[in-house]
């Protein structure tokens, strides 16, 4: 591309010379004229930075032929070279100003190889040139070119290439909110975006050239997918884990583990990815696979805790990326900094947005509330050169988290979704029973997640999500709800001790999610379990209160709350696994693995004995027990199960008979789900199920909005609207 293309500008002839430029500058030297370590960079290079004499590559070239490539390579238009026939004809006057001049400096030297001086059967000596063989292959470029613009098709009218938008329907509605699982190939050719089919998060992806999107297989629960430079590989996160897949299909690939949970993925490039983190700096881990490496350091004398949503900028040294602070209530009051690698120089860019990302033609376009804005931004000096205007509404922000659904490629192509912010009050807390029928638990809507009954029945304790998650706590018969945590970081996944008097849960604290508990009426004090770890999922205590089993990296760990209390790990695959709960007798741990390649049901013995049991066959998530150990129950998704239509996922369950060590029928279904829902725990009778239910937001959108020659639409509209 052009220097005026990179930037949206008017096109014309002039912008295909410059393309010659660097056909011919690589044809005749073997290298590109403009290098970065991504496209970004590439697209800085060709606006700003002056392409290296080709005789610095090859000393061969003449100062005269180096002339005619780099004057097609001008910035300028005007300064460019004015027509391709032109060019052919100073490459044709100096293919003969060179052959005469390789004359004169070999005469002298034939004298010596004359006939006379050679055997007979002896071929006359050839002396290899650089010169000599590059000069057919630009001859024969400026023949072609110099008939090409004699007939010059542009020399009606000139028009630019027009903006384009239009929308692209998403299947089954399955646009997975929470996340900024949406990306797009650096060439535009290729989407991708996370999507749920029921219960299950998989990568979806589509070519510009075909009507649908595709499954990519092996990749269930993954979040977060981004595309290689290249385009032939996608990264992504599952279950605390980085992993990367071929676009063509295969065996997914571990890169790391990501010792807590990502915020944003992104290829620095073909060599090494960064991603972000739910509370500690930006991290780089190689694309082969290593140990993860920081980049950034959280500043907790500034309340800081997680950096997420990187993007390296032009110059290869500098990342931006957005700053969650303790003090904030939603992502509307997020920063977004540039912190230069080598000195860790960190300059503010924007108070108060987040998911900033740096366009190659000069502007730095960010979300806040229901917009997507745009600022001019000097990448060098990292300065705003203006005041930023909204450039489209839409985004889809998760006020909670800073993710937005937003991306652009390095030819021109943006994708967004036009949806409102997703809403912190959309989620209803509901009883199902058995039958399937629904009644509501709590009168409002909030942004409930991870909700656990007492083993009294009597008490919910519930995280609401908010830029800090904070546990509350419901007394059912009082109807009142009462905080339970107080801010300073996330605090989640709540669960009641066997005996009812403590709610245990994960918390942020610093770079690390540790296990705290305290008294459930707040009559004590908080006690911290564990130090140093990376929690992904708090579960289930045993039944005799003893240990507690969790989820770090995506494997299955055990707690012990008597001794040394050393955590220590009880299931370790390359696969991974989530929602280990034990039984009510304490001999079983009930669990959901990708390990063949869809989330399915396993038990296993515990402690340590032989055998595994796969008790789902159609897919499962969220196992739980019966309070009598008789019936083991989880969730499948509605594809699954070949009932009424319209319906979510599946309640399923087996009966545990205890004919052998352990022994269950066959699975049956227990109802049917409402859209947009999950099951999260059981009463004690074993006759209701506690449900999270989306209201007016369901857990996807039917599409995104694809705008074609955006740079040039995007410097449109910040320049008309700033006025």
């Amino acid at each position: 591309m052009s220097p005026e293309q990179v930037q949206g500008q008017e096109t014309d002839h002039r912008s295909d010379i410059f393309s010659l430029g660097v056909l011919l500058y690589e044809m005749l030297t073997g290298q590109l004229p403009f290098k970065g370590v991504h496209e970004t960079a590439i697209a800085y290079e060709i606006v700003n930075v002056d392409s290296p004499p080709m005789s610095s590559f090859k000393p061969d070239i003449s100062p005269e032929l180096d002339a005619i490539v780099m004057e097609c390579l001008e910035k300028d238009p005007n300064e460019r070279a004015q027509s391709a026939k032109q060019i052919a004809i100073d490459l044709r006057r100096q293919k003969r100003e060179s052959s005469k001049s390789r004359m004169t400096r070999t005469r002298p030297a034939q004298q010596f190889n004359t006939a006379e001086n050679r055997k007979p059967d002896e071929p006359a000596p050839r002396k290899f040139s650089f010169t000599n063989s590059i000069w057919p292959i630009v001859a024969g470029v400026s023949i072609l070119l110099a008939g090409l613009f004699a007939w010059s098709p542009w020399k009606g009218d000139v028009a630019s290439r027009p903006v384009m938008r239009f929308s692209v329907d998403l299947p089954h509605n399955s646009f997975a909110l929470g996340t900024s699982s949406l990306d797009i190939s650096a060439d535009g050719k290729l989407f991708v975006f996370s999507g749920v089919t029921g219960t299950t998060v998989q990568i979806y992806y589509r070519r510009v050239d075909e009507l649908t999107f595709h499954p990519l297989a092996g990749t269930a629960g993954a979040w977060y997918p981004a595309i290689s430079p290249d385009g032939q590989w996608i990264a992504y996160e599952v279950n605390g884990t980085l992993m990367k897949v071929s676009v063509s299909g295969g065996a997914p690939q571990k890169l790391c583990n990501i010792q807590g949970i990502s915020r944003g993925i992104v290829w620095e490039n073909m060599q090494s990815i960064l991603f972000g983190h739910v509370n500690r700096g930006i991290i780089r881990v190689s694309a082969n696979g290593g140990e993860p490496e920081p980049i950034t350091k959280l500043d907790s004398t500034k309340g800081e805790l997680s950096h997420r949503f990187p993007q390296l900028l032009p110059d290869g040294k500098t990342i931006m990326y957005t700053i969650k602070q303790n003090n904030i209530s939603t992502f509307d009051d997020a920063l977004i900094v540039a912190e230069r690698m080598d000195t860790h120089e960190r300059t503010v860019l924007v108070r108060g947005g987040t998911f900033g990302r740096y366009v190659p033609t000069g502007h730095l376009v960010y979300a806040r509330g229901g917009s997507i804005l745009a600022v001019p931004m000097d990448a060098s000096s990292l300065v705003l050169q203006g005041q930023p205007v909204i450039i489209e509404k839409g985004g889809l922000l998760n006020p909670a988290s800073g993710d937005a659904y937003l991306a652009f490629s390095a030819t021109g192509t943006f994708v967004f979704s036009p949806e409102d912010p997703v809403s912190l009050s959309t989620v209803d807390l509901a009883w199902i029973d058995r039958r399937g029928n629904v009644r509501p638990l709590i009168d409002s809507a909030r942004s409930y997640f991870a909700p656990s009954i007492s083993p009294d029945g009597q008490k919910i304790a519930t995280v609401i999500q908010a830029a800090n998650d904070d546990i509350w706590i419901y007394h059912l018969t009082r109807k009142t709800l009462t905080r339970f945590t107080f801010g300073g970081g996330n605090s989640s996944f709540p669960i009641w001790s066997p005996d009812g008097k403590f709610v245990s849960y994960d918390s942020e604290r610093g770079t690390a999610t540790d296990i705290f508990r305290k008294p459930w009426d707040g009559s004590g004090p908080e006690e911290r379990l564990t130090n140093g770890l990376s929690i992904s999922e708090l579960t289930s205590y045993s039944p005799d209160g003893k240990v507690i089993s969790f989820v770090q990296n995506g494997d299955i760990w055990i707690l012990p709350l008597e001794g040394d209390r050393k955590p220590f790990p009880f299931l370790e695959t390359i696969a991974s696994e989530a929602t280990p709960r034990f039984s009510p007798d304490g001999k079983w741990l009930a669990y959901s693995s990708n390990e063949s390649g869809t989330d399915q049901i396993y038990v296993v013995p515990y402690p340590r004995r032989p055998g595994k049991y796969q008790i789902s066959s159609g897919g499962g998530t969220t196992p739980f027990w019966t309070k009598d150990g008789k019936e083991l129950c989880y969730v499948t998704e509605r594809s699954a199960t070949p009932r009424r239509r319209g319906a979510g996922g599946v309640l399923m369950s087996v009966e545990i008979t205890g004919t052998a060590p352990f022994d269950y029928s066959a699975e049956k279904v227990i109802a049917d789900l409402p859209p947009s829902s999950t099951v999260t725990d059981i009463t004690p009778n074993g006759q209701q199920f506690l449900t999270a239910i989306f209201r007016s937001q369901t857990l996807g959108q039917s599409g995104l909005i694809v705008v074609l020659e955006w740079f040039e639409d995007l410097k449109t509209r910040v320049t008309r609207r700033a006025k």
